[in-house]
Order: C-alpha cells, then structure tokens, then sequence
C-alpha cells in the first residue's frame, strides 16, 4: 500500500507520536515523513551518550572529526536541527554507541526497555526500528517489541532501517521472525519528501561518512503495523 504524507492519520486512532530512533540519524533516514506527519512527536534517540576519554574511531574520523572532538555534542546538535524541521521534538538517552562501549558491545534491550518504557506516557502511537544490521539496531528493537507485548493498548508501527535495508534478504527475514515470534504485520509506505531530505541535510557529519550509502534514504520508507500475537 502506497500513501501520501496526509494520507497516514487513518491508520491510527490517536495522534500522540513518539518515534524512536538508535542513532542520531536513523529516525530522520527511516522514518522521518511519520515523524512529520505528526506536530510535536517525540523522537527519543536511545544511544546519544557522550563517551568519555577515547581514541578517535575511524567512523568518527571518516565523518570528519578530529581527536578530542565532542562528536556527540556535535551530531545533538544535528539532530537537534533535523528533528525540529520535521516539526518534533528530540529526547536522548545515554546509551553509548557500541564503537565507544568496552569490547564493543551493544545495550542490553533489557535496560533500554526499562529506560524508555516511562517515557511512552503520552503516546498513543509508537514507531519503532525493525532491527537490521548493525548491532546496536538489534538491541534496541528487541527492547521495543518487549515494550511492545507489554503495552498494548498502544498502537505500533514499525520501520525499516533505512541504509541496512539495502542488504538483499534482510528486512523480509527479520519480519518472517517477528511472524513466527506471533506479531503480526501489515505494509504500508511512504514516498519521500523535501521536508525529509533537508533533514537528513542537517547531518552534516554523517552525510560526509554515509556518501552514496544514502541512495537508499530516497526510496519509499517502508513500515508494517504490529499486532500483538499470544
């Protein structure tokens, strides 16, 4: 099913968003004409800490950092600006990227769950990562279909990572998972708008790093409403 950027508020009984995003990117890549389908959703970006003392990475470097640079003071400040021309509002959590984190590892979806569950108060429709890919998107979409089960007098939809999608099998793969997993999914999908590209232009950094890995962003974004299963 194919719709237009007006075209979405029949699909959900109340108008509350909150979109939540892995990285300071990903909700504006994957899901950002949702985002500003709705005046003043809440974008909570789940892995926003600022790291402590490190060497550069060589992602920060490639995105045009220099060693002892405040990268996450930076890319706040982008996502500030991307979030608020979609018309929403920016929350970050303190969860480190796992290219920060000691042996690299990502957060326990456990405590993402636990950070983000007071957080869903005022929703009354929550948009939340598939999970491709990258570790750290694994994470925090299994701790959103925890949250998921456990309230659901919430409405759900879910959204493909942008970037990660592009790996042929993937996306088709993970939702054969959640079938399995008892949830239920049905299709819908975006087409891209101008609103969207001048946020994702707001990313400077992760523009320069991305390169042509951002075709994919200009496709379709693509969700599924999730149903509950036993």
């Amino acid at each position: 099913m194919h719709l237009g950027f007006t075209q979405i508020r029949p699909l959900i009984n109340r108008s509350a968003l909150v979109a939540i995003s892995p990285h300071l990117d990903d909700v504006a890549l994957g899901c950002a004409d949702l985002v500003a389908a709705y005046p003043r959703a809440l974008v909570i970006t789940v892995i926003a800490g600022r790291p402590g003392p490190h060497e550069l990475t060589e992602w920060d470097a490639r995105c045009g950092f220099g060693q002892g640079d405040d990268v996450m003071g930076a890319r706040r400040l982008e996502d500030d600006a991307a979030i608020r021309h979609l018309g929403g509002r920016p929350l970050w959590l303190d969860f480190l990227d796992r290219q920060y984190a000691p042996e690299r590892s990502s957060p326990d979806p456990g405590q993402i769950a636990e950070a983000v569950r007071p957080l869903l108060d005022d929703a009354g429709v929550v948009a939340s990562p598939l999970g491709l890919g990258h570790p750290d998107h694994v994470a925090v979409a299994a701790a959103c279909y925890e949250l998921a089960r456990s309230l659901p007098a919430l409405d759900w939809i879910v959204y493909e990572d942008a970037i990660y999608r592009a790996t042929r099998g993937e996306s088709k793969k993970a939702v054969t998972r959640l079938k399995a997993e008892g949830f239920g999914l049905e299709p819908f999908d975006l087409a891209p708008t101008d609103l969207k590209r001048g946020a994702i232009a707001s990313y400077a950094s992760q523009v320069k790093g991305l390169g042509k890995l951002l075709r994919d962003a200009d496709k379709a974004e693509r969700y599924w409403t999730l149903g509950r299963g036993a």
